[in-house]
């Protein structure tokens, strides 16, 4: 007996899930139409601006769906969009999505790229679009609303001398950035356009449509030496800089900086025995120290268009000196030319116009000064030469001691009208600084 219950529970069973799969199977044989067809038609209405064939298609449909379309268009000018249908992926029998590529024609701004994915159900036995605010456009929340804005955007593009772009990771692009606002202050920056999702809690700028740049300019930067000087510095864990200029007119031709707060130009460090430059150039003119460093930039900001800072010298005896590595750059180069120039990172006429005047003068050194220090800085100036120094490079090495924590680590040098400087934050010893000195001019 007890057999015979457990086989007729288990003969129920099986009827009852057989009805089941043929309910089932009758179900979806009952659906019209398939997930492909109702996502193509729904694509091919909203390409067409069809709103009423699109809210069929939907399930469910807000009562202000055709609303919502007609206002992103109308606040966006859409003039027209281009859909295109990806492959549709099955989520079970009742369920599956379609991904698409679609494309915006933002008025006479330009093209407006985005992807999304197409919900699709069924529903009252036929195949529906599961619609969002996501499936007007990917991202958009509930509440929120897409808008046309203008803004102010560069108008100046800056390039290197040879009118290219600056190499990757180059370092100096926060200084280029720095220049083309400053250029755009004074020659207004340019109008543009932005496409923002805004709700009543916030604004989200999802592109930026900009118009074709007013002003191109080329910077003093060489694109050669700024990427010698950049490639020099990969692998470097430490912070540090490198500042090449052409001691025959000041150009600025590289600065790779990956010091904290543009510190190449901005924040004098303790040169310490590099310092030796002004020092001897002091002795050697019987002059006072203070004075002697006035003449090679010392206590006075610089006009490179960019501004900068040199640095300083506190009262004999203090021994506070503070240094930038384009202040050591520029000393080097005063050895080279025998004369110091103001640095710039643009043409005379541009700088003028940029830092509202004239620029310094040029201050000659005296013969004698010149070739003392010359005789210091070249490879066989003395034991303070360190070795591994590339060939023709003269320099001064130099290890400063810092406020707190390692020395600092200094290479003050020129190669022909070449100078640079390279300064590594606690490098300890100048030797931390002459391979990339060494590095940087064995590219060029």
């Amino acid at each position: 007996m007890r057999r015979r219950g457990l086989l007729a529970l288990v003969v129920v069973s099986v009827l009852v899930v057989a009805a089941a799969l043929t309910a089932l199977a009758v179900e979806a044989r009952r659906v019209s139409g398939s997930a492909e067809q109702t996502a193509t038609a729904y694509l091919d209405a909203w390409e067409g601006q069809n709103l009423t064939e699109m809210r069929k298609l939907v399930a469910a449909p807000p009562a202000d769906f055709m609303d919502q379309h007609r206002r992103l268009s109308t606040d966006l000018q859409v003039l027209s969009i281009r859909l295109t249908p990806g492959k549709v992926v099955r989520r079970g029998e009742r369920a599956a999505d379609m991904p698409f590529e679609g494309v915006r024609q933002i008025g006479e701004l330009g093209e407006w790229k985005f992807s999304a994915v197409l919900h699709l159900a069924v529903r009252d036995g036929a195949w529906k679009v599961v619609w969002t605010p996501e499936t007007l456009h990917p991202g958009l929340a509930a509440g929120e609303r897409l808008r046309l804005a203008e803004i102010s955007v560069p108008g100046t593009d800056l390039l290197t001398r040879q009118g290219k772009p600056l190499p990757r990771d180059s370092g100096a692009e926060a200084y280029v950035k720095a220049l083309t606002g400053k250029i755009d202050e004074l020659g207004g920056a340019s109008a543009g356009w932005a496409v923002e999702a805004v709700s009543p809690n916030r604004v989200r700028r999802l592109v930026v449509f900009r118009r074709p740049v007013e002003r191109t300019y080329r910077t003093t930067i060489d694109w050669w030496t700024e990427a010698a000087a950049a490639r020099a510095l990969d692998g470097t864990a430490l912070p540090a800089a490198i500042v090449a200029v052409r001691p025959s007119t000041g150009e600025v031709l590289a600065v790779a900086d990956r010091l904290p707060g543009q510190g190449a130009f901005y924040t004098p460090y303790p040169p310490g025995s590099a310092f030796r430059i002004v020092t001897t150039a002091a002795r050697l003119s019987n002059g006072g120290l203070r004075q002697e460093a006035k003449e090679f930039g010392f206590g006075k900001s610089l006009k490179s268009g960019l501004g900068g800072v040199c640095g300083s010298i506190g009262k004999p005896r203090a021994g506070s000196v503070e240094a930038t590595p384009l202040c050591m750059a520029l000393a080097a180069a005063a050895v080279q030319n025998g004369t110091w120039r103001s640095p710039r990172l643009m043409s005379e006429k541009a700088v003028k116009r940029l830092e509202g005047g004239k620029l310094p003068p040029p201050r000659k050194l005296a013969p004698a000064v010149v070739s003392g220090l010359r005789s210091m800085m070249s490879p066989q100036g003395g034991d303070r030469s360190p070795s591994g120094l590339h060939k023709g490079m003269s320099g001064e090495p130099g290890t400063a001691r810092a406020g707190s924590g390692v020395d600092h680590a200094w290479y003050v040098g020129y190669r022909g009208d070449l100078a640079f400087a390279v300064f590594v934050e606690h490098g300890a010893t100048a030797t931390a600084a002459v391979p990339l000195a060494t590095r940087f001019l064995a590219a060029l």
